[in-house]
């Protein structure tokens, strides 16, 4: 293992609308953050006020040097910002060891079926709980199938709430009726159980061709759809045994990315020493 492998260093994924944040020393992960997008247009001139922007480089020890920043993004005006900082490393389709479906395919969708296909196998279906909730399935590497993109949870509640007539309700913990008896129950019913059908439907399908296949559910609404799907139902208990709850998808796939060039570089250079020796 390199000496750079071993190192602090701090990964970012720049979502629809928030910023993760994922501090690691060498292949361990320590903390994780989720904080709002920058919406200075002012850029830092040291390391305290980078330090003022990121729960993660705040929590690096006095004395240390700057950590890398690793980034993957699909927010082109938060990437212009985070690409100043001295030692950042924004990540590209390039980067990816993965083939992209189509050209405006999400970099963080091809990063999450990468990383679980590499941790569980493959073929694999990941189910993105963010602020769009997404389904991506593929094969292998090479053969991503493609999938669906619609209003996550959060989104949901939103365009309802933007409904002057509407009352503003979160959803709850456990799976909620669905005949609905109340205004604030019928909106829960509607959002959850919608969600739910469409879940099941594309879980269906996609174990109707690849039956071996996981099912990773990953995203910060992931664990409350986990909840609401894996409760005991006869119509999904014959597959609840494939899905895999893995909240931190993308900050494992953001490791295991820095693993894998690290291993590359690691190797150019042992073969160019060996060449020139």
């Amino acid at each position: 293992m390199s000496a750079k492998a071993t190192l602090s260093w701090v990964a970012l994924s720049i979502g629809n609308s928030r910023l993760h944040w994922f501090s690691f020393q060498g292949p361990h992960l320590n903390k994780t953050w989720d904080t709002a997008h920058v919406s200075t247009a002012t850029l830092p001139v040291n390391w305290q006020e980078w330090q003022q922007l990121s729960p993660a480089f705040e929590d690096c020890p006095a004395g240390t040097d700057r950590p890398e920043l690793w980034i993957i993004s699909v927010v082109p005006s938060q990437t212009q910002f985070w690409q100043t900082y001295p030692q950042a490393k924004v990540l590209t389709a390039i980067d990816l060891p993965f083939q992209l479906p189509y050209p405006t395919f999400g970099l963080d969708r091809a990063l999450c079926t990468w990383t679980a296909g590499l941790l569980y196998g493959w073929p694999i279906l990941v189910i993105d709980a963010g602020t769009a909730l997404t389904y991506t399935g593929a094969i292998s590497i090479t053969q991503c199938l493609g999938g669906a993109i619609l209003p996550g949870l959060g989104l949901q509640l939103q365009s309802l709430q933007a409904t002057s007539a509407l009352p503003s309700v979160s959803l709850p913990n456990q799976l909620p009726d669905r005949w609905a008896m109340d205004t604030n129950t019928a909106i829960q019913s509607g959002i959850v159980h919608t969600v739910i059908s469409s879940l099941t439907t594309y879980i269906h399908d996609w174990l109707s061709q690849f039956p071996t296949s996981k099912v990773v559910m990953t995203g910060g609404d992931a664990p409350m759809l986990y909840r609401y799907l894996c409760k005991p139902r006869p119509q999904i208990y014959e597959f609840s045994n494939h899905i895999i709850l893995n909240p931190l998808l993308q900050g494992s796939g953001l490791l295991h990315l820095r693993q894998h060039h690290l291993h590359e570089s690691h190797s150019l250079e042992t073969a160019s020493d060996q060449t020139s020796g």
